[in-house]
């Protein structure tokens, strides 16, 4: 899905060409005027407003990944239970040209994102309260015979009474919930800890679930989230790279995308930088064996060298859809 970050954040500044449903939106801009894009290792997501809703736009980076995630959805969307924000599939939502002129189209994710995230309100909802919404997420993922598998503060909303769930790219029906339940023990409150996990069958330990992620091997390496960072590990399960990364993206042609406080980059097998992490956006076309960077809200290309080979303007393609 080549040019597919920069395609869908240029549509995103005209949704009302752009999106079949969603026209009429408003696009949540950072402050260089550009959409407020996040990336992980499969899907690229901005934040919306619509007839006063809030909701996250999400955009899976290959047919594969959105094959799979509709899959999900499909079986999410007829739980409506309100553990879960609502979430649906929007089947070609996308209408947008790529930079040489290509037309391409994408199905995209709606999810309603209610309340604030959890991860900016730490410290301000009192423990009692923020125990008892644990307790509750807990018994309605068992009730409803769910895994998240990503339950992170970023992930769980507040809206003053209960705690929801986003981005359940990786849930599933029934499978063990012991990684749920090591997740909403590091959310609790610390002394209430032993009783959240009277319940668990396998207790949580520090050491047994050092790895909160393992994605699959690419070039004898693979990409895996610990309670440090993302890093790669090598076949004997001996860390190469060590975890380091606020995110990071498996390894091709010996190059990977990681991102850090600075912004994002490009490493070899070693951890070397072959692009500085000094980047809002990269994106790796490693069937063209191509990187397209944003900076300051405009775009350059590197070679796989790290060479620049295109040098950072505003998209003409952009300017012409506008005409």
């Amino acid at each position: 899905m080549q040019h597919s970050i920069v395609s869908f954040s240029e549509a995103l500044l005209l949704p009302e060409l752009s999106l079949r449903t969603l026209g009429r939106c408003e696009v949540i801009l950072d402050g260089r005027g550009m959409p407020a894009l996040k990336r992980t290792s499969t899907t690229v997501e901005a934040e919306i407003r619509l007839e006063g809703a809030h909701y996250l736009l999400v955009l899976p980076l290959t047919e594969r990944e959105a094959h799979r995630l509709e899959r999900t959805i499909s079986a999410l969307s007829r739980l409506h239970h309100p553990a879960l924000a609502p979430i649906r599939m929007l089947p070609d939502e996308l209408h947008w040209h790529r930079p040489s002129g290509e037309p391409w189209s994408a199905s995209l994710i709606l999810q309603e994102l209610r309340g604030e995230s959890l991860w900016e309100l730490f410290g301000e909802i009192e423990p009692d309260r923020l125990a008892a919404a644990l307790r509750q997420l807990q018994a309605a993922l068992e009730e409803l015979n769910l895994t998240h598998n990503n339950l992170k503060s970023e992930n769980l909303r507040w809206d003053g009474e209960r705690l929801s769930g986003i981005r359940p790219w990786h849930a599933r029906i029934g499978g063990d919930r012991n990684n749920d339940l090591a997740r909403l023990q590091e959310l609790m409150p610390s002394d209430m800890e032993e009783e959240m996990l009277s319940d668990c069958d396998a207790p949580y330990s520090a050491t047994g679930h050092e790895t909160l992620w393992r994605g699959h091997e690419f070039e004898g390496l693979t990409c895996v989230e610990s309670a440090t960072g993302y890093g790669y590990q090598n076949r004997a399960g001996e860390w190469q790279i060590e975890p380091q990364y606020f995110w990071a993206e498996d390894f091709h042609e010996g190059r990977a995308v990681v991102e850090t406080e600075e912004g994002m980059g490009l490493i070899d097998r070693t951890g070397h930088y072959i692009i500085p992490p000094r980047y809002e956006i990269l994106e790796y076309d490693y069937y063209e064996s191509l990187i397209h960077a944003r900076k300051e809200g405009a775009w350059g290309t590197f070679d796989i060298t790290g060479e620049l080979i295109a040098p950072f303007t505003a998209q003409e393609a952009l300017k012409t859809n506008k005409q």
